[in-house]
C-alpha cells in the first residue's frame, strides 16, 4: 500500500504529520463507506495540503474530494 501511496500526485509534498493524518483518518474514513473499491489508494489522483485550515485533501478518479482534518475527521 505504501508503494501506491508514493505514486499519488502530491504524496511527496506531505510532511511527516501530514502523511500520519492522511494514513490515520483515510483508514477511519473507508471502514464508514458502502462502496469503498471506489476509494481505494488505487483510485486517489492527488493529494493536496491547506497548511492555513490544517487539512489534507485528496481527489479520487471519480472527482470527489475528501478533506481529512488533523483532530481525525473528514467532510
Amino acid at each position: 500500500m505504501v508503494s501506491k501511496k508514493t505514486e499519488i500526485k502530491g504524496y511527496f509534498d506531505l510532511d511527516e504529520e501530514q502523511m500520519q493524518i492522511l494514513s490515520l483518518v483515510y483508514a477511519r474514513h473507508m471502514d464508514t463507506l458502502h462502496n469503498p473499491p471506489e476509494y481505494t489508494m488505487d483510485n486517489i489522483v492527488e493529494i493536496n495540503v491547506d497548511s492555513k485550515r490544517n487539512f489534507v485533501s485528496i481527489t479520487f478518479k471519480n472527482g470527489k474530494i475528501s478533506h481529512y482534518t488533523a483532530d481525525g475527521s473528514w467532510y
